[in-house]
């Protein structure tokens, strides 16, 4: 499965595509940004620490949190 939807510049960081790819409701979530949506949440990530934080963070995407 393919995340970056075209987006040249901005690979997932791999914890983030493995979550992305472990839950189909988190999948669906991030489906529906936009793509400028899509970079900043990437870019989000690329911050996080640990795998916890990581768990966290896609937690709060699973919830439908604004990641903004």
């Amino acid at each position: 499965m393919d995340f970056t939807d075209g987006m040249q510049q901005a690979s997932l960081p791999l914890g983030l595509s493995m979550g992305l790819s472990a839950d189909d409701k988190t999948v669906e979530n991030y489906e529906k940004l936009t793509e400028y949506e899509k970079e900043q949440l990437i870019a989000q990530s690329k911050s996080v620490k640990d795998k916890d934080e990581m768990q966290q963070f896609i937690q709060r995407m699973n919830d439908g949190e604004s990641m903004m």
